[in-house]
């Protein structure tokens, strides 16, 4: 007996075609439409690199089906119109509309899932809808998602090639280098850890008690992070001590040098454990902002920026992302003038402490860490 199925490409395509047919007789029911949120979510899930929360693909999607449903009422949940795409991109300007700095990343991720949504019902044969309607649809969200900006990534910088030595003397230069010796000699002695211990030991005249932990105190919390994570310090129920990399360190290396350095970069721009919207888009802001100061096209030097126009939350996180930029111009990392730059001696450890960054304070940042630590499993090796 002859094979049944199609033998070209073209047949195989009116093939597909004649099934949509079929399957266009009927409206989803809202249980249809869960079912195929269900297999939607089954089959993100079993992608082997998805680019987003597969879950909150599925929210998106969910919420979306539920409005077209609404306001359309002929509206095929597998077999969208271009009608129904251009609502979607219609939300999508709505949402951009608010200028507000998480506005991109928000509008983005509505018509990216929208893609993924119906890639899925292309991919598994469950569009019901026509030929013309799916392409014209791909192409109406494609177009927008790649009207938008590109967002930069650690794999966008390239490295300048300085030698060794030009970016370990650079390195040694920085205002928390001369902090870390004093605190390595510190430790050495063995001392109880506490703010006031260690704010004394970091030479930085804050306020603060035997009965707080250095984290707790912001003056002394991105300091004492960046040394756990470089590997310079190390405790043991609650007594300090010399970690792996005190003596390379104090010895100049690059490597150590680097890797303390990039700790503290990771600290100054992760979000943190606790859930802040704020604190959260002003450190993606802040790390699209030093990112692109690593590029030839780096950004204009507005740091002296006037937010009296701003209100609530959107001025709350201008100010954090302020902040945090001063800060790393305080501290040698950003020169602030026609444009932000960061010297090109201290790109790599830039670099590696944003590739370290919690930006969105998932409990993976160095903030994260434990009063007591294991040197060799709660501290970076130097990079």
């Amino acid at each position: 007996m002859g094979s049944q199925r199609p033998s070209s490409r073209g047949q195989k395509r009116a093939a597909k075609s004649a099934a949509r047919r079929r399957r266009r007789i009927g409206t989803p029911t809202p249980s249809t439409v869960d079912k195929t949120l269900g297999r939607f979510s089954d089959w993100l899930e079993g992608l082997d690199d998805p680019e987003t929360d597969p879950q909150a693909t599925v929210r998106v999607v969910e919420s979306l089906l539920r409005e077209l449903t609404r306001v359309r009422p002929q509206f095929t949940a597998t077999g969208w119109e271009p009608d129904d795409a251009h609502l979607v991109l219609d939300a999508a300007e709505s949402v951009l509309a608010q200028d507000t700095d998480e506005a991109d990343d928000a509008a983005l991720h509505l018509v990216f899932s929208s893609l993924t949504y119906l890639a899925f019902l292309d991919e598994t044969d469950l569009w019901s809808g026509t030929d013309a309607d799916f392409e014209h649809c791909m192409e109406d969200l494609t177009s927008f998602v790649d009207s938008m900006p590109d967002t930069l990534t650690v794999d966008d910088v390239i490295l300048p090639d300085v030698p060794a030595e030009e970016e370990a003397a650079a390195l040694a230069d920085l205002p928390m280098i001369a902090r870390w010796d004093a605190l390595i000699a510190w430790s050495a002695a063995g001392q109880t850890v506490n703010a006031a211990t260690v704010g004394k030991a970091l030479r930085v005249t804050v306020p603060t008690s035997t009965f707080q932990g250095p984290a707790d105190v912001p003056e002394i919390a991105d300091l004492w992070f960046g040394a756990l994570l470089g590997g310079l310090i190390t405790t043991s129920n609650g007594v300090a001590a010399p970690g792996p990399q005190a003596g390379p360190f104090t010895a100049r290396d690059v490597l150590a040098l680097r890797a303390a350095v990039a700790g503290y970069v990771s600290t100054q721009l992760s979000a943190g454990p606790e859930v802040d919207v704020s604190a959260s888009v002003a450190a993606s802001f802040v790390a699209q902002t030093v990112l692109a100061a690593m590029t030839p096209d780096p950004p204009e030097g507005n740091l002296d920026e006037d937010y009296e126009s701003l209100e609530g939350e959107d001025r709350r996180t201008a100010e954090l992302v302020t902040t945090r930029l001063k800060s790393l111009v305080d501290d040698g990392l950003l020169v602030d003038g026609e444009v932000v730059l960061v010297p090109p001696q201290l790109c790599h450890a830039v670099r590696d402490g944003l590739a370290d960054a919690d930006l969105f304070g998932n409990g993976d940042s160095a903030t994260d860490t434990d009063t007591d630590t294991d040197a060799d499993t709660d501290t970076p090796s130097a990079r």
